[in-house]
């Protein structure tokens, strides 16, 4: 039986009634301003006790009043009387102004209950000043209508706060130092300059015509109630806003550090993470009003019971992939099956350097031993480029970034005169990532006619396990990530049995390409954020990746637009040029074009737009258009817009006698026709975090009669693409591969780094 963090309302409202009001005479003008302002009469109206919310933009009223008696509309005509109130007649409440006013009813109590919401979570605010400890309690709130009733999605967890030190304001002064923080209210991140050299006190800020002190200001826009007269202010850099504003210093901490995790006593067990939720809604919600009636929440709600279905896909068990000379084996024996037939993809040699600190015995006999490895694994033979350095050894001399990279720029013409196929292994000092960061940089550079060279990390702990026998496990996730890097597009080391889109209604099993996107900041604020995306296809072949400027944080159609033009043109290409056979050959048909995260209304809009209209200022065509007039795109295409959200507040468990236990991986949670979760991996430790998968858009372009995929199809599709963890041989993880493969790209183009074209970054 599958359980739910999911609490709905006993006794909802049926059929609630609602009532607009229209408002003249606002001292604001332009629309954003008028309804910021509108936003602010709604929040005051909700701390009196009136659940009310921002009315349809296609609506003739500015406030929607949710079965409002006469004594409110008395309230509200009074307390507004200068705005001259109209009350436009009472009709039935849609759902969406229903959900509206439950989501502020909810945001508000929890504001009156002494919470602060911090990014997506909320925390006490006795607990976000209390400095002795960088982790606070928290929970990840959700107030949602299910099956016609209010409910909320309530998960513990925990919300790491670092405190700013005075040290860390000194240290912002110098400007070779940098201090990135996070700052309240929407936890955005940032760069502390300096001090801005006066007291909160001493500064006003205009707010709806009104001249407010900062902690007024703070108090009146934000809701935050803490910021003092007497406390100091900062100069901070927001790359979201491209500005430098000044933040009282109580809202703004150090950023999360690199690495950093929860501590196993902090990590919530299934049992422990139920118990918390129920006695969270017991504590803080008990006397919460809604439409005149005290909300009588329900205890844990089962999947069974808000009507939702709970298909299983099956486990690794049951799951085949296809090794070398196309051999069958299930995905719990890839590693005997490679010392038996290979990769899939046959044999990749080539040769090797190593950047390391200091040259040693342990370093030759470590990598020696991985050298053996991939030889066992028949992954073909990697060999110690002996034509640089010291025997192929590079020997930095210091555990220094800046040092490694002074040190590569100095190697960097004798690696590009070497023929054979080159990866250079970085070997990492300790955690420390910017030594690695630093190093590929300099590997991937392309100056001076140099070509980039393919990099792997390994920290020096490891080489030494190596060496002494004791890094196998270690060793065969390292050999497999080579073979990768070294042969490119096209490589696999395994690929499916059945293809990732077998199940997936109207689609040609094996016809499917998966692109995912996020946007990634580069650290120099000067510097657009940058989009990017990765392909395999439906079997788990590597076929590309990209970057493409965006200019800001969010996607613009004119880049969604070039994106997919260079994705449908690079996979189309990879199809030619592909020489398989039989049932594994790839017919290019449908372009998967997935978002890390959410995609928000506007985006949605914006992506439909432009996949059936192009780009028509910028001389885009519609991509229907550039599919009849190529001749390397295929006549038809579908092309379906998803999003894969890896932090949902939802959360499920399974019974496990009187207690409570991880659902296995390969289980899923459908609500509606266009979303669900998936537990694609069952942790060791904690409670499992599913992902939600939801269909935003279907579009079929030339070919009529298409239907669109299920929800349940679209978790099996992922699911299957989960089993392609090149990097995990012993244990595969959570994500799927294109998505592992943006995921390191990201993380690459946010340290900085120029990532060449079609490199995998696995």
């Amino acid at each position: 039986m599958m359980l739910t963090n999911i609490f709905q309302m006993r006794n909802a409202p049926e059929n609630p009634s609602m009532r607009r009001v229209k408002l003249s005479g606002l001292p604001v003008d332009e629309k954003r301003d008028r309804i910021s302002f509108i936003q602010a009469i709604i929040s005051n109206l909700n701390k009196m006790g009136v659940d009310a919310s921002l009315a349809p933009q296609d609506s003739e009223g500015d406030i929607t009043l949710l079965s409002p008696d006469g004594k409110e509309l008395d309230l509200v005509r009074a307390t507004y009387d200068s705005f001259n109130p109209e009350f436009l007649a009472s009709k039935k409440a849609t759902q969406y102004e229903v959900k509206e006013a439950w989501q502020n009813r909810v945001r508000t109590h929890l504001s009156e209950n002494g919470f602060q919401k911090v990014g997506r979570k909320y925390v006490r605010v006795d607990d976000i000043l209390d400095q002795s400890s960088d982790f606070k309690e928290a929970y990840e709130i959700q107030a949602e209508i299910i099956d016609g009733k209010p409910a909320i999605s309530i998960d513990p967890c925990t919300r790491i706060m670092e405190a700013l030190s005075q040290d860390d304001i000194r240290r912002a002064s110098d400007p070779e130092e940098r201090v990135d923080v996070q700052v309240l209210p929407k936890w955005k991140s940032g760069e502390l300059v300096g001090r801005a050299g006066f007291k909160a006190g001493d500064k006003s800020f205009e707010y709806h015509g009104e001249s407010l002190s900062t902690p007024k200001y703070w108090k009146k826009k934000y809701d935050i109630e803490f910021v003092d007269d007497d406390e100091e202010m900062l100069d901070i850099y927001i790359p979201d806003y491209d500005m430098e504003l000044p933040y009282p210093a109580s809202v703004v901490f150090g950023s999360f550090s690199r690495g950093r995790s929860l501590p196993d006593d902090l990590k919530k067990d299934p049992k422990q993470r139920v118990s918390e939720a129920a006695t969270a809604i017991d504590q803080y919600f008990d006397s919460m009003q809604f439409t005149g009636s005290e909300a009588d929440l329900s205890k844990l709600t089962t999947a069974k019971e808000l009507g939702y279905d709970t298909p299983s896909f099956g486990s690794s068990y049951d799951f085949d992939v296809r090794l070398g000379d196309d051999r069958k084996a299930g995905v719990n024996d890839i590693h005997k099956s490679l010392k038996r037939n290979g990769p899939y993809a046959g044999p990749v040699n080539g040769e090797y350097v190593v950047i390391t600190p200091e040259d040693g015995r342990e370093i030759r006999d470590g990598f020696d031993e991985l050298a053996s490895i991939y030889n066992q694994l028949n992954l073909g033979s990697i060999s110690r480029c002996s034509e640089v350095g010291n025997d192929g050894i590079i020997e930095v001399g210091s555990q220094n970034s800046n040092t490694y990279a002074n040190r590569i720029t100095e190697v960097r013409d004798q690696l590009d005169a070497i023929d054979s196929d080159l990866i250079a292994f970085v070997v990492l000092p300790g955690h420390n990532q910017d030594v690695y960061f630093q190093a590929r940089g300099k590997l991937f550079e392309r100056l001076f006619g140099n070509n980039p060279v393919p990099a792997q990390a390994i920290q020096y702990k490891n080489v030494v396990k190596l060496a002494n026998d004791n890094g196998y496990f270690i060793g065969v996730n390292t050999a497999s990530q080579v073979y990768v890097k070294l042969g490119k597009v096209g490589s696999a080391v395994w690929i499916l049995d059945e293809p990732a889109d077998a199940h997936v209604p109207g689609v040609e099993p094996g016809s499917t390409c998966y692109a995912y996107h996020d946007v990634s900041r580069r650290p120099d604020k000067k510097s657009a954020a940058t989009a990017y995306s990765a392909t395999t296809d439906s079997y788990g072949r590597y076929i590309a990746t990209g970057a493409q400027p965006t200019g800001g944080e969010k996607l613009t159609d004119e880049v969604f637009h070039s994106i997919l033009n260079e994705l449908l043109r690079k996979v189309s290409a990879f199809h030619r040029r592909q020489e398989t056979s039989g049932e594994k050959d790839f017919h290019f048909k449908r372009l998967v074009f997935a978002k890390d995260g959410k995609i928000g209304w506007q985006e949605q809009k914006m992506m439909k737009k432009v996949i059936r209209e192009g780009v028509p200022s910028e001389g885009k065509r519609p991509i229907s258009e550039i599919l009849d007039e190529s001749g390397l795109l295929p006549d038809d295409m579908i092309i379906d817009v998803v999003s894969v959200n890896k932090s949902p507040n939802k959360r499920v468990v399974t019974r496990d006698g009187n207690g409570f236990d991880n659902v296995a991986g390969g289980n899923a949670m459908i609500y509606g026709d266009e979303s669900g979760l998936l537990v694609s991996h069952k942790p060791e430790r904690g409670t499992a975090k599913p992902l939600e998968i939801t269909a935003n858009d279907h579009v079929s372009l030339n070919r009529d009669g298409v239907p669109e995929p299920t929800a349940e199809s679209l978790l099996k599709e992922y699911y299957n693409l989960s089993y392609l963890n090149w990097s995990s041989i012993f244990s595969q993880g959570k994500y799927a591969l294109p998505q592992i493969l943006t995921q390191n790209l990201g993380e690459n183009l946010s340290a900085g780094i120029d990532v060449p074209e079609n490199m995998a970054m696995i």
